[in-house]
């Protein structure tokens, strides 16, 4: 749990939102992600992929179907979460947006 509480801090970190350029492309890119030639939706498919194995990895339930399912849970989460709180004009809502997300997924960290 502890690798988990810091994938998570550093991906809905305040830097994360304000850097952009040299964050996740799922969270800057994935609405444009569907337009896009079939190589890239490949690489995109890839990652994202390798992104839910990277976070079931971190449940105790490991190779079982509840830890994937949960990974799928916890990355559209995070994804959204970055999405909307790079979105908004508001620090305040944004910071409110990474916090809620964190609280959801890591409810005893906090």
């Amino acid at each position: 749990m502890r690798a988990m509480s810091s994938i998570l801090g550093a991906y809905l970190s305040r830097a994360h939102v304000e850097n952009a350029e040299f964050g996740c492309p799922l969270a800057a890119l994935g609405s444009e992600t569907a337009r896009q030639a079939p190589d890239v939706r490949r690489v995109a498919t890839r990652h994202i992929k390798e992104m839910v194995d990277l976070i079931a990895r971190q449940s105790p339930n490991w190779g079982k179907p509840s830890a994937h399912e949960q990974a799928l849970v916890t990355l559209s989460t995070m994804v959204g979460a970055l999405l909307l709180a790079r979105a908004v004009d508001d620090d305040s809502l944004s910071d409110s947006l990474r916090e809620a997300a964190l609280q959801h997924l890591l409810p005893n960290a906090h």
